[in-house]
């Protein structure tokens, strides 16, 4: 009877471990931990830079109170200030944008991504704007989902 006493504790911790869902937060955690996804946002990101489509935007940002993006030295504050003041009037002077160089960093519920850019355009008063640089972007985990939270970009012109 002792012996079955002492094994009952074992069993139930063991009972109650495998009875969580197929995949537990950890493996959530950790399937999310993939660099795939932060990669496939950016490139969203990038195209709707290039397109002055706010959609990849609204997708994959969080537009929380006090929200702010710096992007070239200005600063946004909100998701519709960064989408209706920086990207749609960028993409009407011509904008390519490229990231390259994507390192991804993973923390929990946390991730930042740093890439290189490189930013072509022209400029409304004719002026040919060609300047690298390089870009962070942090990333919350909300909802099964990467959400970035805020942006800093710094570029300088390619001489």
């Amino acid at each position: 009877m002792m012996a079955r006493l002492k094994a009952f504790p074992a069993i139930v911790l063991f009972a109650a471990c495998t009875a969580a869902s197929p995949e537990s937060t950890t493996d959530q955690t950790a399937s999310a931990h993939d660099p795939a996804l932060l990669e496939t946002i950016l490139e969203d990101v990038r195209v709707g830079w290039e397109q002055g489509d706010g959609t990849p935007f609204y997708d994959h940002f969080l537009d929380w109170d006090g929200a702010r993006y710096f992007e070239g030295g200005g600063e946004n504050l909100g998701l519709e200030d960064l989408v209706v003041n920086h990207v749609q009037p960028e993409a009407e002077l011509g904008l390519t944008l490229g990231f390259s160089n994507m390192q991804a960093h993973f923390e929990g519920e946390f991730a930042w991504a740093v890439v290189d850019t490189e930013i072509q355009l022209t400029a409304a008063d004719g002026r040919d704007i060609h300047n690298r640089g390089h870009g962070t972007y942090l990333f919350r985990w909300l909802d099964g989902a990467w959400k970035v939270v805020h942006t800093q970009s710094a570029s300088s012109p390619v001489r």
